[in-house]
């Protein structure tokens, strides 16, 4: 783990020189008291598998069938299946005992950051919640259920992996909502339900947080902080990315992005939103991205669940806590609205080709922050988007040849969460000083990316177009319609827009 002796005694409240001793063989098994509770620690500590963990235990001399009930917690070796209620009480408290020494762990000032112990925490904290829907402190009843769409992934004519293949071709029939805080899709209610939140939603994009009544952040406002080193997946959901990995070698290069770790919302004794990142390569998550909804990992109670039952929830969940960051492997990116000095919006149509919503209408771009180490055949490296507003650059650059001097101004209004690939996006206002016609031709003629799209088309910024078109059906991209939306609530103010889209709901 790249600890040091010091960092380890110091982190299980020993000596290094009572851990030499172990490491040395020099303490005679059978362990016992004092020394059998340090080494049951140092299990919990260091073993990333369960694996790992059985080999731990046989090297140590410790039978697995005699572990006391909190020592297979903390080694992580408990099954919830068939637990009473009283079981499952006396294992609550437990798991909240073991996440708080864990989250003290993870706070202890070591001489490297300690991903693993991220990582624990939150399959801890996953444990800790899935004990109590068994309780009834939310429903379990339909808890595996995942509503509404059936088609989140298809392999194309051409057999390359396609992901939001066919998605939102009915998303206009599905919104008979007659308020703007009920455009949730029923994918995103549940995930929101099984997380034990209440965010605003719209389509299958949920807010995460926002700046002051959407007028923006500006670079000054958000404070990136960049780790470096990746963050674990959990050992069921890594065995699968293996598995995966093979099939999304053959169709896409790989490439470094970052993944999102934890923000803590700018509040008014915070001078900004902070945010942490972690390197993230394309196969980690494409590996998994095609396969959320397919049930290919084991459940506690034996049963088998897809990995966003299993783990989705934690999407929801990033705080300063690292023990909240979410488990699934997803990159951050920028879904940028371009706002032309003829007062145009510009919405592109997604090419046929592309791996990911092919087809479907956006408003404006959208583009992955890249990490250092991106390398590409007969292109240039564009790595190191070192924050959103970087990232923002390169993607109006890439997509559009809108050069950084045309840029006037740019305002991240949001982080959210994308439900079919669990990824974090930040929505940002672009202004830029050129007319759409100009758009239009730099993209036909200079863009670098220009084949991602097919089509090119402009909405007028004026607040009774934009709602006419987010009800209009077209086929939109999943977070596009939140992007109009929080335009509309950036530019004209939250009530006034809300009162325009209860009108066109009614009527």
């Amino acid at each position: 783990m790249g600890l040091s002796l010091e960092d380890l005694a110091n982190l299980v409240e020993s000596s290094r020189s009572t851990l030499s001793r172990i490491e040395n063989s020099e303490i005679p098994q059978p362990f016992k008291g004092t020394i059998r509770k340090l080494v049951i620690s140092l299990g919990e500590l260091l073993c990333t598998s369960i694996g790992e963990t059985e080999r731990y235990l046989t090297l140590a001399g410790i039978d697995r069938s005699l572990l006391t009930e909190i020592e297979e917690v903390q080694l992580g070796l408990v099954s919830f299946r068939g637990k009473d209620k009283f079981d499952l009480e006396r294992l609550e408290r437990i798991y909240q005992q073991r996440l708080h020494q864990i989250v003290q762990w993870t706070e202890l000032n070591t001489s490297r950051p300690l991903p693993e112990l991220r990582r624990k925490a939150q399959e801890c904290a996953s444990g800790l919640r899935e004990i109590q829907v068994r309780l009834n402190k939310q429903e379990p009843a339909e808890r595996g259920s995942i509503p509404s769409m059936q088609i989140y992934r298809e392999i194309a004519p051409e057999s390359r992996l396609v992901v939001g293949y066919q998605y939102g071709k009915d998303m206009h029939t599905i919104s008979s909502s007659n308020s703007l805080y009920t455009l949730a899709s029923s994918q995103s209610q549940w995930l929101m339900d099984v997380a034990g939140v209440d965010r605003f939603a719209v389509d299958d994009c949920i807010l995460l947080t926002k700046s002051d009544n959407f007028e923006g952040w500006e670079p000054h406002d958000i404070k990136t902080t960049i780790l470096d080193m990746s963050l674990p997946a959990p050992d069921d959901v890594e065995q699968l990315r293996r598995a995966k990995l093979p099939e999304v070698e053959k169709n896409f290069f790989n490439s470094t992005h970052y993944r999102f770790v934890a923000y803590t919302p700018m509040f008014t004794d915070r001078l900004h939103l902070e945010m942490t990142l972690a390197p993230l390569s394309f196969y980690d998550y494409f590996s998994l991205t095609p396969f959320l909804d397919e049930p290919l990992l084991a459940a506690s109670d034996g049963s088998k669940q897809s990995i966003r039952q299993k783990y989705g929830s934690t999407a929801l969940t990033y705080s300063p806590h690292t023990h909240d960051t979410c488990l699934i492997p997803a990159p951050v990116n920028v879904q940028g609205i371009i706002v032309t000095s003829d007062r145009q919006i510009i919405l592109m149509q997604r090419s046929r080709s592309v791996a990911v919503y092919p087809g479907l209408w956006s408003a404006s771009f959208e583009e992955t922050m890249n990490a250092p180490g991106v390398t590409r055949k007969d292109r240039p490296s564009h790595s190191d988007d070192g924050d959103l507003f970087a990232c923002a650059i390169r993607g109006v650059d890439e997509e559009f040849a809108i050069p950084a001097d045309a840029i006037e101004s740019i305002k991240i209004l949001s982080l959210d969460v994308e439900y079919l690939v669990l990824a974090v996006g930040a929505i940002a206002v672009i202004k830029i000083n050129l007319t759409a016609d100009e758009v239009k031709r730099h993209w036909m003629t200079m863009a670098r990316d220009s084949d991602e799209a097919s089509k090119f088309a402009t909405l007028s910024t004026d607040l009774n177009a934009v709602v006419a078109k987010l009800f209009s059906g077209t086929v939109w991209h999943p977070t596009a319609r939140m992007r109009l939306i929080q335009f509309l609530f950036h530019t004209y103010g939250v009530d006034e827009v809300a009162t325009a889209i209860q009108k066109s709901l009614e009527s």
